[in-house]
């Protein structure tokens, strides 16, 4: 009976935070009244809800311009699996605070602030001084979002048409060094451009590429990438999921999903993403002939990027 209560009680604590938090959001104009009483009724609760509600909680929150700081500075001290919204794109919190929590909490965190669009000048001085490999990473992934291509890439591109030789698996690998894990922390990173940026380094295409990949994530492509860096078919399902939550849901689609992972084999994978840094090499350039050939109609410039794109199946 006890068990029972307890757990009727913990439920109706996790609809009553999320209901309260949902309306406030939804809110027009909330005032300071309004954000004091969401902070009395729902901090209590934190601890004794699910993650499940705390991730919508701090979802919700983070792009809430009234959000009460108290609730934001709360679930920044959770595990960056929930506390990610806030910490990557939470506009409310100060660069001291940012620091504050760089302090305190965990390097996951720090990655995730890593990855704000945004960040002063002394946050970035002290995410540079905890010297992590992930950090400065997340930190030079942002600075590259907005260039078309990364001299990595390019120097790649003129490599590896002279790799075709040996093992073929042996070359399945990022070509920058990276994990599994922050792959799949880039898939549910908010802003798709990270995940795009990502891929693009990690099998050296072109960002056009990249997000042409990313973009259907029912395509065996997903998959010949996912290979390709190594992924199990449990991280695998992980950025499925993070693609496609809704389709994730299917039990069908999931074992649909496993059973084409267990079909494609590496070596396949290797030739396909060879075959895809291959189209950008020749979209690149038809592209520098087109810009420097004034006789070439407008028409079959659009014609020759259009025709170039990497094709996602």
């Amino acid at each position: 009976m006890t068990q029972i209560t307890e757990t009727f009680e913990a439920f109706d604590n996790d609809e009553i935070a999320v209901t309260a938090v949902r309306d406030f959001c939804a809110m027009p104009r909330p005032g300071k009244a309004d954000a004091t009483r969401l902070v009395d009724l729902v901090m209590p609760l934190l601890k004794s809800i699910g993650d499940d509600s705390r991730r919508e909680i701090a979802s919700l929150l983070a792009i809430s311009n009234a959000a009460p700081k108290p609730l934001l500075l709360a679930l920044c001290d959770y595990p960056v699996s929930i506390s990610s919204p806030i910490l990557t794109r939470c506009s409310l919190l100060t660069a001291s605070e940012l620091m504050a929590i760089l302090s305190q909490r965990s390097p996951d965190h720090a990655r995730a602030i890593a990855r704000r669009t945004d960040l002063e000048r002394p946050v970035v001085n002290a995410l540079r001084m905890l010297e992590n490999e992930g950090v400065d990473r997340a930190l030079d992934l942002r600075q590259r979002l907005k260039s078309p291509l990364p001299r990595e890439q390019q120097e790649s591109f003129e490599q590896f048409r002279d790799s075709l030789h040996g093992d073929i698996t042996a070359h399945a690998e990022p070509t920058i060094a990276m994990s599994i894990d922050e792959i799949v922390s880039a898939a549910r990173d908010p802003d798709p451009a990270v995940l795009h940026a990502t891929v693009a380094d990690a099998l050296a295409i072109t960002r056009v590429s990249a997000a042409g990949l990313c973009g259907n994530p029912t395509s065996r492509n997903l998959i010949y990438m996912l290979r390709f860096v190594g992924a199990s078919v449990e991280d695998g399902l992980k950025i499925f999921a993070a693609l496609a939550p809704d389709l994730a849901g299917d039990p069908d689609v999931v074992a649909r999903f496993a059973a084409v992972y267990s079909e494609i084999t590496t070596e396949q994978a290797v030739h396909k993403v060879w075959s895809w840094r291959s189209d950008d090499l020749l979209a690149l350039a038809r592209e520098a002939l087109s810009a420097n050939d004034p006789g070439l109609p407008d028409e079959g410039r659009a014609n020759i990027v259009h025709e170039s794109i990497m094709k996602v199946a």
